[in-house]
């Protein structure tokens, strides 16, 4: 009977887990332990837990709320009129943004003259942007984000983010990336 209560315990953290992927910023190792110890002693049956949804606080149709960008080279850069755009919101730690920046690399997209990409790390320093570029050889601009001050202006949780704008600065697409096949459902 003990055996059965300890498996069903670790099977409902698992699920839990896993689906709140992204979502959230990581929180301590020590305090992960204690909430999931916690949680474990509360839990409802797995029928209960609710998937986390996006919330976006832009929209299709809609213009970007800023034009230019410094870079985590000290460098401005500019939406470019009259290119597509690809914002890409993400965290290092984050398996879904990773996979994400993967996949993106792997595409044709950053090959493609008319598209500018800028990746936006939230809650992220200089230091481990310049790491994360290093190690997925990123060729695009990226941006720290430190405070969650751009973030804020396009979702309110969830990552990566994806947004995708037309050549005209319209917005395209908000999508979030927690799904194996993220780069290929852009859409301009």
């Amino acid at each position: 009977m003990r055996k059965a209560g300890i498996s069903r315990v670790g099977i409902v953290c698992s699920v839990m887990l896993s689906l709140s992927a992204c979502s959230q910023t990581p929180t301590p190792v020590a305090a992960q332990a204690a909430a999931t110890v916690q949680a474990a002693a509360t839990v409802q049956p797995a029928a209960a837990v609710a998937v986390p949804v996006a919330e976006f606080a832009i929209h299709t149709g809609a213009q970007l709320p800023w034009q230019t960008l410094r870079t985590i080279d000290g460098h401005d850069v500019k939406l470019a009129p009259g290119k597509r755009q690809l914002l890409v919101f993400f965290a290092t730690w984050c398996h879904d943004s990773q996979r994400a920046m993967t996949q993106l690399m792997a595409s044709d997209l950053v090959r493609q003259q008319d598209l500018q990409i800028i990746g936006i790390g939230r809650q992220e320093q200089i230091p481990a942007l310049q790491k994360f570029r290093s190690e997925y050889k990123l060729n695009f601009a990226l941006v720290a984000d430190p405070d969650r001050a751009l973030y804020a202006k396009v979702a309110s949780k969830g990552i990566p983010q994806l947004v995708t704008v037309a050549a005209d600065g319209t917005i395209q697409q908000v999508l979030l990336g927690e799904v194996p096949d993220a780069i290929a459902q852009l859409h301009w």
